[in-house]
């Protein structure tokens, strides 16, 4: 387990426009100062970032969970 540091919610939206646009990973690096591997990670792992709903099934729950869901 390393030591990151995560991407502020403004990093992360501008890296979500210039993916978009097209940039690479260094021209996006360069905007935001930081290091490739940094930006790499974020656009091929989003989410660790919250910016895409996992995939699979969904957990099951459990009684105390079951409580806590709100009607």
């Amino acid at each position: 387990m390393g030591l990151t540091s995560t991407l502020s919610s403004e990093d992360q939206a501008q890296m979500d426009i210039m993916t978009q646009l097209g940039f690479s990973t260094l021209q996006m690096s360069r905007r935001i100062t930081r290091s490739q591997c940094c930006v790499r990670n974020y656009v091929r792992v989003r989410i660790a970032h919250g910016s895409a709903k996992p995939t699979g099934c969904p957990r099951i729950l459990n009684d105390r969970d079951k409580r806590s869901v709100v009607r």
